[in-house]
């Protein structure tokens, strides 16, 4: 659809300097450590701009990725390599009014009572990374590189629903590689938030009540939203190559089911929070179901079930109704996304148009020609499309960087002293991410569904 207009901010955070001090004993883990700052620089620079190319955002992305790897992971020694002992790294404290957890056993990580294992890097929890998150401002700091991966997977999935939001609403009429494009990303974006959920999210050692980003049930609904705007995509196409009703109802009757579920994942979020997101989310929903309806009273009618078809249709109608009284209220709801309009975008009013004017058709035929009793009884819809349906693209991380040898690994020494101590300064504030907006075309579509995937 042209107007993917709820887009949540991406998370901010603050420079990370990577700066091991003396614990970096050699030259070479200085460098890994420098090109590592650059990286995570170069990356932070594109993922604000969806007008970027998708290879550009990659070559940054898989860059700074098999970078941070060696510092989530750790580096084997060579075959028959015994490598001596050295202790693990502990969190510095986060404040004076705390000291206790900077204290304790070497291997113990603070406020959590896990222990790094075989299968973590021995520089995981040793600097602080602080981010917001993409529905408050408020901070998170934790001594966890697995949290840096997860917060720059998940802007990098924001990304590409900003980029795929970009691409459609650039022309009226877009091409067909374009469409591609967009589907792809979105499936793409759900992929990575998939990998968040079920491979990321497990492997932090504390939970922050101010981490919603991590909450289960709102990457559960950044993955429905993600599928299912894919699925739009599926629609649009079926729509302008007039494929049969039925697999046009399923479709979309699917794709309502998609945001209707989303929604309902975020029941259990603070609705002071999400309040804006659930009303996109519902509005699509009854959009969809309104197509679903409407679609299944042009098969009925089709198949000579006249007053079934015009049940259908009144169903439509009403479902268009409900959502133009969503579109209002995501307009004056308050939260994360621009301020739109969308009762005055196409893909709202079309639908009603189309809807109206099969309903009337079907009535006047139904009085002069059919004569059937209209039921109380809704049609039932088709509830699986046969073919046509998104997936989220499964997502792999990159392979660490070769730059991660073994030299390079043991050239850190978590047993070295720490810088001396410094009066404690005040914390450098998180500066909201300045984001290129978004341009939309002002034309409508020059076709019937009000739709710009062409």
């Amino acid at each position: 659809m042209a107007h993917w207009f709820h887009r949540n901010q991406l998370k901010a955070t603050t420079a990370l300097s990577f700066d091991f001090g003396p614990k970096a004993a050699s030259s070479l883990a200085r460098n890994i450590c420098i090109d590592t700052k650059l990286a995570r620089a170069a990356l932070l620079n594109i993922l604000p701009d969806p007008n970027k190319d998708v290879d550009e955002l990659t070559t940054k992305f898989e860059a700074y990725i098999g970078l941070l790897l060696g510092f989530v992971n750790p580096t084997e020694a060579p075959s028959g390599h015994q490598p001596p002992p050295q202790s693990q790294p502990k969190p510095e404290a986060q404040d004076q009014e705390n000291p206790t957890e900077s204290e304790g056993d070497s291997t113990e990580i603070a406020s959590s009572g896990h222990q790094l294992s075989t299968l973590d890097s021995k520089l995981r929890n040793a600097l602080k990374i602080t981010w917001t998150n993409s529905l408050t401002s408020k901070t998170v700091n934790q001594h966890d590189f697995v949290f840096e991966l997860i917060s720059i997977l998940f802007n990098t999935a924001l990304w590409y629903t900003k980029h795929a939001a970009k691409v459609a609403a650039s022309t009226e009429n877009i091409a067909e590689d374009d469409a591609k494009e967009v589907h792809r990303c979105l499936r793409t974006a759900a992929g990575i938030f998939s990998y968040i959920q079920n491979h990321l999210v497990v492997r932090l050692f504390e939970k922050h009540e101010d981490a919603i980003d991590m909450d289960p049930q709102v990457l559960l609904a950044y993955i429905l939203q993600c599928t299912a705007e894919a699925q739009e995509v599926t629609v649009a196409r079926a729509i302008e190559l007039k494929h049969k009703p039925t697999l046009i109802s399923a479709l979309a009757n699917e794709t309502y089911n998609l945001f209707r579920k989303a929604s309902d994942a975020l029941r259990s979020v603070d609705e002071t929070i999400v309040n804006k997101w659930r009303k996109y989310l519902l509005l699509k929903s009854a959009i969809y179901l309104s197509y679903a309806h409407s679609y299944n009273g042009l098969h009925l009618v089709d198949n000579d079930k006249c007053g079934e078809a015009i049940r259908s249709l009144r169903e439509s109608v009403t479902l268009h109704q409900k959502a133009g009284i969503l579109c209002s209220e995501y307009a004056a709801a308050k939260g994360t996304g621009v301020a739109a309009k969308p009762e005055h975008h196409p893909f709202y009013r079309r639908l009603g148009t189309t809807v109206k004017r099969i309903l009337d058709k079907c009535e006047r035929e139904n009085g002069f020609i059919y004569h059937q009793k209209i039921p109380d009884n809704l049609p039932e819809l088709e509830s699986h499309a046969s073919f046509g349906l998104a997936t989220p693209i499964e997502f792999e991380l990159p392979a660490k960087s070769t730059d991660w040898t073994w030299e390079v690994y043991n050239g850190f020494s978590l047993s070295a002293q720490n810088h001396d101590k410094k009066k404690k300064e005040k914390e450098e504030p998180v500066k909201p991410v300045k984001e290129v907006p978004i341009s939309q075309t002002d034309k409508e579509p020059n076709n019937s569904s009000g739709c710009v995937i062409s």
